[in-house]
């Protein structure tokens, strides 16, 4: 409508009424002449376009938006065809301000009596509202379309569907004209129909919402995890169910990985310690209640050492792998066969009269592990010693008859190999050699026997050594050089473990201390840290933090490596220990990080600093292998924690690359150097 100069009095030809009606109206109401301008606007249309009743009528105020033309336009040509039919349509208004105001349009000719048009009578309704209503709901279904999760709003009566967005349709392989005549019943067959769906809705209303976990069925039949929010909504005097749903496939089967991982030896697929534990634990509670006996066989392959050296660690898999199908084929059904680590089996008899079945297995196994293994062209020769403890009558906890099978199978091999032994009482000489080694320890801190090696810790992206690990070694007077493995279990049963730490941190703080001065100003030692130490009541530990101040050194120097058992433990000594380690910059890494049972919220409680891949998830890393899942789990997750990661093992460039692709920090093996005396690694330094 274009504008004309005309009076702002009423039309003198409409009836009082009709005028007094047409200015009350909240409506936007217009009349123009036949030439488009106008006649009279009525104020809810001032107020609309935020003009006064006199501006509005001045020859310069345009009211139609610019981009009306074709709209205009198409009202002309229908006003030229039948001016007699009302027209509605949207068009865009301009506000005095100059924003654009979009509008519906009604307009409708008055005739004069005589069939001819007096003017034109035209109505506009705001569309502001509607528009922005229109934008947000536009906005929220493309945010809907576009969501990770399934999103469904469900009738609370028959458990129908009454909307969704395209991911829950399309991830149960259905249209949305399809999903919509199926109720939620039919994509999960765990929920109850009829009355129960009823019951189940009335909880949910109590509850407000819920969190579970179900399975869903997709069209073609099969089925997948989901994780599913629901929520129980009314707005006014209709109820509706909303659920959000996650599909968790890949969660689960994560986790699955890593239950296998915890519970079954990677390798052979036997079970893992922790999953013997717990078949123990329920054989001696089911031997208890039923007055029976239960055996634990502890087995280790004679000879395997030197298989292992000679034909080298893949034939050394090769053959244990052997070895455990051997081993199943002489178990009982109910019996538990599982690799407890390295060349040793254990197996858990239950339901036990007499030692009958016993001594069938133990003759049997003899039997099978003393003829040849054929590894490829290599043919080789085992045998195996086996020691047996019996549940009440050499203990009545998993501890104490592990111990005895052990040293039953100890005197085994002593007795010859190749045969099984009863544990017995009489059995000292274990113990008498225990206490010289303890004997040993001691002289070994007075003598200064032990001495430190140090591995380097490479930054994966720029191959740069930036980190060490310093591990203990012991020199032995008379036995030559005696494994970490051998004496660390012997000092934390008697206590010198907190001593002997004590001496490990002095020495390596002098040690970074000349590093740090000598051109390696942020270099950083990590140094293994017992259990023990931390509920040690000596202040060893305590004392820790002065030494480094007296060294002028800042705590980012040391990193202190505890295993996952110490975040288990809930002893106040230990979060104490570690916090005031922490508050002084000493960082926190958790070693073997994936063989015990920490979980994500330990890591967030202690703030750990760096986690270190156990070696065992290195060994086989290979693309797309189940250790690389893991592996690359691992590392995202640590670092969504904001954790750095530390790959132990790294023995080939393979293994390097797949770590560094994977986003891992750090790596430390025999791919860069074996631990090195200080002198022979400040040259890796110097060549870094």
């Amino acid at each position: 409508m274009m504008i004309g100069n005309i009076s702002s009095s009423h039309p003198t030809d409409m009836d009082e009424g009709v005028i007094r009606v047409f200015d009350a109206t909240p409506v936007a109401m217009v009349l123009s002449r036949l030439d488009g301008s106008l006649e009279y606007v009525n104020p809810a249309m001032n107020r609309l376009l935020g003009y006064s009743c006199d501006e509005i009528y001045q020859d310069h105020v345009v009211i139609s938006h610019p981009d009306n033309l074709d709209i205009n336009t198409k009202i002309r040509q229908q006003l030229n065809q039948d001016p007699f039919t009302p027209i509605v349509i949207e068009k865009r208004y301009l506000h005095k301000s100059g924003r654009a105001i979009p509008g519906l349009l009604t307009m409708v000719a008055q005739e004069d009596g005589k069939g001819n048009i007096k003017r034109f009578i035209a109505q506009i309704v705001d569309l502001t509202m509607r528009k922005h209503a229109e934008k947000s709901l536009l906005l929220f279904k493309t945010l809907l379309d576009n969501s990770n999760d399934g999103i469904y709003v469900i009738n609370p009566d028959t458990s129908g569907f009454l909307e969704c967005n395209r991911l829950a349709y399309e991830r149960l392989g259905y249209t949305r004209s399809e999903l919509m005549k199926l109720s939620v019943i039919d994509i999960s067959p765990s929920l109850p129909s009829g009355d129960g769906w009823l019951e189940h809705v009335a909880r949910l209303k109590k509850a407000g919402s819920i969190l579970l976990e179900r399975e869903h069925i997709r069209k073609d039949g099969s089925l997948f995890p989901v994780e599913a929010n629901i929520s129980y909504l009314e707005q006014g005097d209709q109820a509706y169910l909303v659920a959000v749903v996650r599909d968790i496939s890949r969660r689960k089967h994560n986790e699955s990985l890593i239950w296998k991982q915890a519970n079954f030896d990677s390798l052979t697929e036997l079970p893992g310690r922790r999953l013997l534990l717990d078949r123990l634990e329920q054989a001696m509670k089911k031997a208890h209640r039923s007055e029976k006996r239960v055996a634990v066989l502890y087995l280790d392959l004679d000879r395997f050492k030197e298989v292992n050296d000679s034909l080298g660690h893949a034939k050394g898999d090769e053959l244990l792998i052997e070895a455990a199908k051997r081993l199943s084929l002489c178990v009982r059904d109910s019996d538990t066969l599982a690799r407890k680590g390295g060349d040793e089996f254990t197996i858990v008899m239950g339901e036990l009269d007499d030692r009958e079945d016993v001594e069938r297995v133990a003759g049997t196994i003899l039997a099978e592990m003393d003829r040849p293994f054929q590894l490829g062209t290599e043919q080789v020769y085992i045998t195996t010693s086996i020691g047996i403890s019996f549940y009440p009558d050499d203990g009545v906890s998993s501890e104490a008859l592990f111990k005895g099978a052990d040293q039953a199978m100890y005197a085994a091999k002593d007795g010859g190999r190749n045969r099984f032994q009863y544990f017995t009482r009489s059995m000292h000489q274990q113990a008498l050699d225990r206490l010289e080694l303890i004997r040993d320890l001691r002289k070994a801190l007075t003598e200064n026997q032990f001495l430190l090696h140090y591995q380097p810790i490479v930054e994966l992206a720029s191959g740069s050594i930036c980190k060490a690990e310093a591990l203990i070694r012991w020199q032995h007077p008379q036995k030559g050089m005696i494994r970490p493995d051998v004496f660390i279990p012997v000092a934390e049963e008697s206590g010198l473990i907190s001593e002997i730490g004590d001496w490990v941190f002095r020495q390596v703080v002098q040690q970074v201390s000349l590093w740090r001065h000598s051109n390696q100003g942020d270099f950083q030692v990590s140094i293994n840290t017992s259990p023990i130490q931390y509920l040690d009541g000596s202040t060893g530990m305590e004392q820790w933090i002065g030494y480094l101040k007296s060294l002028g050194l800042p705590g980012e120097a040391l990193t202190v490596e505890i295993t996952e058992g110490v975040l288990m433990d809930s002893h106040t000594g230990i979060m104490e220990k570690l916090l005031a380690f922490q508050a002084s910059g000493i960082d926190v890494a958790l070693d073997d990080f994936g063989t015990g049972y920490s979980s994500l919220s330990y890591l967030k409680k202690f703030d750990i600093n760096f986690i270190k891949i156990d070696r065992s998830f290195v060994n086989n890393l290979a693309v797309d292998s189940d250790d690389h899942v893991l592996c690359e789990a691992i590392i995202a997750m640590a670092h969504k924690l904001g954790i750095k990661v530390i790959a132990e093992g790294v023995e080939t460039d393979e293994q390097k690359q797949l770590l560094a692709a994977a986003g891992c920090d750090y790596g430390q093996g025999y791919l860069f150097s074996k631990p090195v005396p200080a002198e022979l690694f400040e040259k890796l330094l110097s060549w870094k």
